[in-house]
């Protein structure tokens, strides 16, 4: 592979699952060549910075990622073309520990089982692997308990129960007019105090939402 085309390869982003690259040709007046600027991660740009990255992309490309395309910057997103960065195969994941396994000469109680739950609990991810590995090659001996209670957020999956409280909102709602309707004074109590729990569940939930960001 040239110099040239080693230029123009996406750089793959770890942590996340779309990455992006200008498509507006690069500059030719550019004695160094391609001016190429790499940002790992775009997701919480703010349209007020959309202005000044369009700017950029006039006189140089730019390689960044993003777990989301936000709406409010979606001129930047047209300027740019995805590209999918697929999370890697259980096979190629644990190609990567055993070679780091080798090349460290970490001492492992059992090779295959940790092998496997770093497989396991990186889901695919490089950066999830790495920091597994580099975390327990501290360890002077790994042992089976060290193995087990490894984790990784990136193993770890979550249920989105936005629609779950979006319908129960919407039930509240209709119980509460339905009440008013029949005139049925004890659904009508019964719809706001189900509102209330609803509007208190609706803030805790929220609430450790904002903390685990």
């Amino acid at each position: 592979m040239g110099e040239g085309e080693a230029q123009r390869q996406p750089l793959e982003h770890p942590r996340l699952k779309r990455c992006h690259h200008s498509r507006h040709p690069l500059p030719q007046e550019n004695e160094g060549g391609q001016i190429i600027i790499a940002v790992d991660d775009m997701t919480r740009l703010t349209p007020t910075q959309q202005a000044f990255w369009l700017a950029v992309f006039d006189h140089a490309q730019v390689l960044t990622c993003a777990s989301e395309k936000r709406t409010d910057v979606a001129k930047l997103w047209w300027r740019m073309k995805e590209i999918e960065v697929s999370a890697l195969s259980a096979e190629a994941s644990a190609e990567i520990v055993r070679t780091y396994i080798a090349r460290t000469g970490m001492l492992i109680e059992s090779p295959e089982l940790f092998i496997s739950h770093v497989v396991k609990q990186a889901g695919g991810n490089p950066q999830a692997i790495y920091d597994m590995v580099d975390d327990t090659a501290k360890e002077r001996v790994v042992d089976k308990r060290q193995i087990r209670e490894m984790r990784h957020q990136a193993g770890i999956r979550h249920l989105d129960f936005t629609p779950v409280m979006i319908l129960g909102g919407a039930l509240v709602i209709g119980s509460r007019y339905l009440a008013i309707g029949l005139g049925d004074t004890a659904l009508y109590i019964m719809a706001g105090m189900a509102a209330a729990v609803f509007l208190s569940l609706r803030f805790f939930l929220f609430r450790g939402a904002g903390r685990a960001n």
